[in-house]
């Protein structure tokens, strides 16, 4: 090691005259120490694998080939170890060096760090030695003590010490008892469809029935007598059910086979002979009534008042059908014995009464149903209508309320000369509660100054909601009386069945009554109009004539028949 050293050191000496006389001097010296476990491959150096304490080195050159740096290496070797461990103990070990817990022997390694820091690998050769179980065995005729427990078995039975014993290996057993008593023999089932069974155990024939018998037998071998046990049930070949009554529809299923009743009813016996969980016959009879079932689909004009539909057996009551739906009737014989079920499958045609809610109109109502005109109250009214299947269908309107109209009036002075300004009041019945003016005055009173004739409308709602329109024209005239008018005429005034106006230059003639309303306008023809009163009530009457000069004569008619 010396040596090697030594040389180290000279070659270190050396190497830069060495290098002087072969190569540039190295830029830069390293020094450097790897230290390891097991072998270290200088891979980007010499490219050479140490094992063992030593030193290398290696120079690098640059980009252009020239020495540039020298390192000098030293390695630091270190081994790793192995070692093994024996040990036994009984039932399971836990090993303390990774503190796992081994129930089965074997052979265990782990991996640890030695002193030197390198892995060493320990291994475990555990031996296990698990309790044993001593039993005693006793078979006999006689009760046991077991001195162990000092408890008394009368039967068979398998038990275990309260507590343990050490065996042989210095690891803690069980001790158990095997006890078997001879004295109860086997318990026999037998069950036969033979009226007879001879037990073969005592050699005795029994009969047909159910019972439970038993029978000592002497065991000279184990000095003690056995008893054997016989459970029997003897013929059961003979058990048979009562007869079962049966009632079903259409048809009944028979071994797979289908029993049909079309027409009548059909009293049938059918008796089932059956193997039984015991392979003897068990018989079943059934008494099968089978009804036949008619479908009838139908429908008809029933409404509220329902349908009759006549008896399908002659002398039976009649079917009262209502409304849609499904029903069943059932036939009856002259014993008064179910023949047939009916299955009616019935619609009705008629629309259902439909009962409207009340109605409230003004002064009339036209009902859309039968498009009649109604004027006055009604509690009710009925409408009957035939639907597209040609049936009734009855509509009621629950009420009728008929409100009838405010009477409303415009009154105050219609005749006022340019510049002047007039007041139109509102009069009528006491129960109306709005005013709507064409002015878009709201008021029951309105001042007005129209500079031409003017026609204003008033219209009245009362408490009931329903409304009326009243009109009246303010006529805007400098002469408002006969004056400048002299060359119009009306006769005969008063009038009865007509009134006849006549003027020169006349254009046309409106008539209001009283109430400023217009009730007729005409244009005139030849200078003349003729305005029939037949349908208008006695009374005053307003007439206003316009010329195609747009002169304005105001006349005042009287209507008296």
């Amino acid at each position: 090691m010396k040596k090697g050293f030594i040389g180290f050191l000279l070659m270190a000496f050396c190497m830069p005259f060495v290098m002087n006389a072969q190569f540039k001097a190295p830029v830069a010296v390293v020094y450097d120490t790897i230290d390891t476990c097991n072998s270290y491959t200088w891979v980007n150096g010499d490219g050479h694998t140490y094992t063992t304490n030593s030193t290398g080195y290696h120079i690098y050159k640059d980009i252009l080939n020239n020495d540039s740096l020298l390192v000098v290496r030293t390695f630091i070797i270190r081994h790793s170890s192995q070692s093994e461990v024996w040990d036994s103990t009984c039932g399971k070990y836990r090993w303390a060096l990774n503190g796992k817990v081994y129930t089965a022997p074997g052979d265990f390694k782990d991996t640890i760090k030695n002193m030197a820091g390198c892995d060493s690998i320990i291994t475990l050769h555990l031996s296990l030695k698990n309790p044993d179980t001593v039993y005693t065995d006793i078979v006999q005729c006689e009760p046991y003590t077991w001195s162990v427990d000092s408890v008394t078995y009368t039967g068979d039975t398998i038990v275990f010490a309260p507590n343990p014993v050490v065996g042989a290996d210095s690891c803690q057993g069980v001790l158990g008892l095997r006890y078997k008593r001879l004295t109860d023999g086997p318990v026999i089932t037998v069950n036969t469809c033979e009226t007879s069974y001879t037990w073969p155990v005592n050699g005795i024939t029994y009969n047909t029935g159910s019972d439970t018998v038993s029978y000592r037998k002497p065991n000279s071998g184990a000095g003690c007598d056995t008893v054997f046990t016989l459970i029997y049930n003897i013929g059961i070949s003979q058990y048979k059910l009562e007869d079962t009554a049966v009632t079903a529809y259409r048809f009944f299923v028979w071994n797979n086979d289908t029993i049909k009743a079309d027409s009548a009813r059909i009293d049938t016996v059918l008796v089932q002979v059956s193997p039984s969980l015991l392979s003897c016959d068990t018989v079943k009879s059934y008494k099968v009534t089978i009804i036949p079932v008619f479908t009838i689909d139908t429908s008809f004009c029933g409404g509220s008042r329902g349908y009759y539909w006549p008896s399908f057996v002659e002398g039976q009551m009649k079917i009262w059908l209502k409304k849609s739906g499904d029903t069943t009737y059932m036939c009856k014989d002259a014993d008064q014995k179910d023949s047939c079920l009916m299955e009616f499958h019935y619609t009705d045609l008629a629309s259902d009464t439909t009962w409207l809610p009340a109605v409230s109109a003004c002064d009339k109502y036209v009902w859309d149903a039968n498009g009649n005109t109604y004027r006055e109250s009604k509690d009710s009214i009925v409408c009957r209508l035939t639907n597209k299947y040609g049936c009734d269908s009855v509509v009621i309107l629950t009420k009728l309320v008929i409100n009838p109209l405010p009477t409303v009036y415009i009154e105050g002075n219609l005749w006022i000369k340019p510049g002047n300004s007039t007041k139109l009041f509102a009069t009528g019945d006491s129960n109306i509660v709005a005013y709507q003016w064409s002015t878009g005055e709201t008021t029951d009173t309105i001042v007005v100054a129209p500079s031409q004739n003017t026609d204003y409308t008033l219209t009245a709602t009362n408490s009931n909601n329903c409304s009326r329109t009243a009109t009246a024209t303010v006529v805007v005239s400098e002469s408002i009386n006969q004056a400048g008018t002299a060359s119009v005429k009306v006769y005969p005034n008063p009038a009865s069945t007509k009134v006849t106006i006549e003027g020169d230059n006349l254009a046309n003639v409106k008539l209001y009554n009283m109430l400023g309303q217009l009730i007729i306008t005409k244009d005139a023809t030849s200078g003349k109009v003729v305005i029939p009163v037949n349908d208008y009530n006695n009374g005053s009457y307003i007439l206003r004539a316009e010329s195609n000069d747009g002169k304005t004569t105001i006349r005042s008619v009287v209507i008296k028949k």
